[in-house]
């Protein structure tokens, strides 16, 4: 899903299942993969959940707008957990597109 709204081709993604065959440069944590989204920043930040999601709705322009208002002071008290929320429901709201505790997004 979220590979249709980079249409600037600005995210090289890395699907959970492609990252645990490959010995990579950074070693995550399993369980905390399955738990929310990892981004690695072109200069070697490591954002997770909500500050992950955030970042990628700069880059989208149908989101801009909406990424913009999360950096706002303060967003994360709310962003933060809707975001826990939203990724611990998942299951809910991909019924189909999910498997061994990872979704297909």
């Amino acid at each position: 899903m979220f590979t249709k709204l980079d249409w600037f081709r600005q995210i090289d993604w890395v699907s959970l299942q492609e990252y645990e065959k490959n010995e990579q440069a950074f070693a995550f944590d399993k369980a905390s993969l399955r738990k929310e989204l990892h981004i690695i920043t072109s200069n070697g930040h490591v954002l997770k959940g909500f500050y992950a999601i955030r970042y990628l709705f700069l880059r989208f322009p149908l989101f801009f707008l909406l990424g913009a208002f999360l950096y706002l002071p303060f967003s994360y008290i709310i962003g933060n957990p809707i975001y826990q929320w939203i990724a611990k429901n998942r299951h809910k709201f991909l019924k189909r597109k999910c498997e061994d505790g990872s979704c297909s997004l």
